[in-house]
């Protein structure tokens, strides 16, 4: 056709574009707006992507209420507040025995895709049902993050769900779980997200840079001797799973740390100050999913402060935990001290 001639003619005195060089694979995510994870810093300077947690039924009580009630529309106002605060992603979960999580994710993202304040940024689908995630992935534009899939569900379920997932082009977090359930030391940690790298890039052809594990962030100065060395061993897990793992990234739900101590943010958020600076600076830890706007510097802490959350996530001292309770103890009596005035 003369069309296709004069165009060719007309393109024929230029070189074919260059294609961009090969170089290390990268997460590439996206909302409205792209985002290369390994370019992300903080707003405290870190390397690391905030996953913001309050469009989360577990992690806030607000929201959750608001889900219960079907006021999407102040929902998004969270959502909102949390891309302003510093969330470089939102972390949406619809979790509960009293909602259809189906429906409501659907709903969710429906709404939330229309809000260009917040679509701008990726979603992190989050459910402990597979077809819930699916739910929403289908209304999601973009490239999102899916949280999660595991072991625990068998190899062959785990394979069908990983293929689904890439099929549909989003990122995942493949948690430490297995058939013989939850990692919690550093030995079961690298061992089951070892096993889960190896089926996702060898059998399902995952693309590595798209895999984040999760080797479960635990519960710290709960009193038990088991539990003193959960902090230390994920710092440890990270680094050797960033080792054994090429180009994965790791998360996890930070608030679950200090579980112990909820009740006085200073408490816990200079405990999740202490943990994350060692574990991002020192083994590699690129996501998590936080509350942006209370988080500390690991430099704004007062001295005492940081000896106590030091000895209580390394298990430096036996004393660790009654002393971080004994502090807890008198935060909280100066809380109730401002509001009496």
């Amino acid at each position: 056709p003369t069309h296709i001639k004069a165009l060719r003619e007309l393109s024929s005195n230029y070189k074919p574009r260059k294609l961009p060089d090969v170089g290390r694979p990268k997460m590439w995510l996206s909302g409205l707006e792209d985002l290369i994870v390994e370019d992300v810093h903080n707003h405290l300077g870190y390397p690391f992507l905030n996953v913001g947690e309050r469009c989360n039924i577990a992690g806030s009580i607000k929201f959750k209420k608001l889900m219960m009630a079907g006021d999407y529309g102040k929902a998004m106002d969270i959502a909102k507040a949390q891309v302003e605060d510093g969330a470089h992603v939102i972390d949406i979960n619809v979790d509960d025995g009293m909602l259809d999580g189906l429906a409501a994710m659907q709903k969710f993202v429906k709404i939330a895709v229309t809000e260009p304040e917040i679509a701008k940024v990726p979603f992190m689908l989050d459910a402990s049902k597979f077809e819930i995630v699916m739910a929403g992935l289908k209304w999601c534009q973009g490239k999102p993050i899916v949280n999660s899939i595991s072991l625990k569900v068998g190899e062959e379920l785990f394979k069908e769900q990983a293929t689904l997932l890439k099929k549909h082009g989003a990122a995942v977090v493949v948690m430490a779980f297995d058939e013989e359930g939850q990692a919690a030391t550093e030995a079961e940690k690298v061992r089951i997200c070892k096993r889960s790298y190896d089926i996702l890039v060898d059998e399902v052809k995952f693309p590595p840079e798209d895999i984040v594990f999760d080797p479960n962030v635990l519960t710290i100065g709960t009193g038990m001797e088991e539990h003193s060395d959960y902090g230390v061993d994920f710092i440890q897990a990270c680094k050797t799973i960033k080792e054994q793992c090429p180009y994965v990234k790791i998360s996890g739900g930070i608030s679950n740390l200090s579980f112990g101590f909820r009740g006085v943010m200073k408490i816990r958020e200079s405990i999740h100050a202490v943990f994350l600076h060692h574990a991002i600076l020192e083994s590699g830890m690129d996501v998590g999913i936080v509350n942006a706007k209370e988080m500390y510097g690991y430099d704004e802490l007062e001295p005492d402060m940081l000896t106590l959350c030091d000895n209580l996530v390394f298990n430096k001292s036996p004393e660790a935990t009654d002393d971080m309770l004994e502090r807890t103890s008198y935060e909280r009596a100066c809380i109730e001290a401002k509001k009496k005035g």
